[in-house]
Parts: C-alpha cells; sequence; structure tokens
C-alpha cells in the first residue's frame, strides 16, 4: 500500500513538473523588445490591415506608452481589429507581431489581459507564443 501512495505521489509530482514547465510564459519587457524590433509610433491603421511585418515595433510602443490600459475592450477591437492570434482564452485579445517564422522559430505576439469584469483592459505584454517543448 505504502508503495502504490509512493507512485502515485511520484506520478502527481512529475505532472505538476510537466505543467508548470508546458505552461512557463516568456514575456519580454519594453526594454527588450525595443532592442530586439525598435520602436515605431502605432499606426492603427497599418496595425489594423494586419501587416504583421510592422506589427513588432508597434507593439513596444503599445507597451512603453500603456496605450491600451484602462482602455474598454470594446475601443480595442474597433481600432486594431479582430485578434489573430490565440493566449489561454478567447477574452484575451491576442495579435500576431511578426510572421511565423516556422518550426522552432521565435513567434511572438500582443496579448491585452482584461480585468476581472471583462471590461477594459488590465495589462498588456509581449508574450513567446512558440517553441515549446515537451518536458517528457
Amino acid at each position: 500500500m505504502k508503495k502504490v501512495i509512493g507512485i502515485c505521489i511520484l506520478i502527481f509530482s512529475l505532472g505538476v513538473l510537466c505543467w508548470a514547465s508546458y505552461f512557463k510564459a516568456k514575456f519580454l519587457t519594453a526594454a527588450e523588445a525595443e532592442k530586439k524590433w525598435g520602436v515605431q509610433t502605432l499606426d492603427i491603421k497599418k496595425f489594423k490591415s494586419g501587416d504583421v511585418a510592422s506589427r513588432a515595433p508597434m507593439a513596444v510602443d503599445i507597451i512603453k506608452r500603456s496605450l491600451y490600459v484602462n482602455k474598454t475592450r470594446q475601443s480595442v477591437r474597433e481600432e486594431l481589429g479582430d485578434p489573430d492570434s490565440y493566449y489561454f482564452s478567447d477574452t484575451i485579445y491576442a495579435y500576431k507581431i511578426i510572421p511565423f517564422p516556422g518550426k522552432d522559430k521565435e513567434n511572438w505576439h500582443l496579448v491585452l489581459i482584461p480585468d476581472e469584469k471583462l471590461e477594459k483592459i488590465k495589462e498588456v505584454k509581449i508574450h513567446k507564443k512558440c517553441c515549446y517543448q515537451s518536458p517528457l
């Protein structure tokens, strides 16, 4: 019986470690993102058109100036268009900021995290979307 309990605890512990490793999120600070892509003033028309190749430096501007923090989710969608990426839930708007470069390459997106009431944007981050490797 002790052996079975020990094995169950070991399996549970490994599961927790795998889950934490798999869902570990990588975010860039504004300074890191600016060093990586530079900064360009947000051009809403260009961003909304889906010109993914030029979105990264505009995303840096969004982060640096906190342009969408405390704005309604509706106004964000009107300005930036429909989200074209995904981050854990449809309630978190996500926009591709660099073209998908292929397998095992960096893929980043801008995520706009809502408040608890899902009315306004609480936080905006640049998240590394790809390259997760299973710990198994």
